[in-house]
């Protein structure tokens, strides 16, 4: 059975209402860099960090059904071995894998599932 490997944490999504007083503030307080940014009609989604510290800042488009605290982001090398692997222990995914080629300069493939608490929780595989 193959394993795969996890490399830490991709990034923790966090809704926000105000998304230039948050990008102010993760500048401004915290030394935070714009790493990615993403902007569609009616969403716009920011990611910033610091030292391997990154937040995707998400404004408009989507109910707030999760809180503020939207998902843990989870990096990995291989995101279909992942997938296949954590199917494999039972556990259910609520999507596909998933290819967002406007994410990051090469695009991204995640799947996103839940935690034993209802947690929203995503494998993130960056191309």
């Amino acid at each position: 059975m193959e394993k795969f490997r996890v490399l830490g944490f991709g990034h923790v999504g966090i809704e926000v209402a105000d998304l230039e007083r948050s990008r102010r503030f993760y500048a401004d307080m915290l030394g935070f860099e714009v790493i990615w940014e993403y902007v569609k009609p009616d969403y716009h989604m920011l990611f910033m960090g610091r030292n391997g510290c990154v937040v995707e800042l998400m404004y408009g488009g989507r109910p707030r059904g999760d809180g503020q605290l939207n998902h843990l982001s989870i990096l990995v090398d291989d995101v279909e071995t992942a997938r296949a692997e954590l199917l494999r222990k039972g556990v259910q995914f609520e999507t596909d894998i998933l290819l967002d080629a406007d994410l990051y300069p090469r695009g991204e493939k995640f799947a996103m599932f839940r935690g034993p608490d209802g947690e929203r929780l995503q494998l993130e595989q960056i191309l």
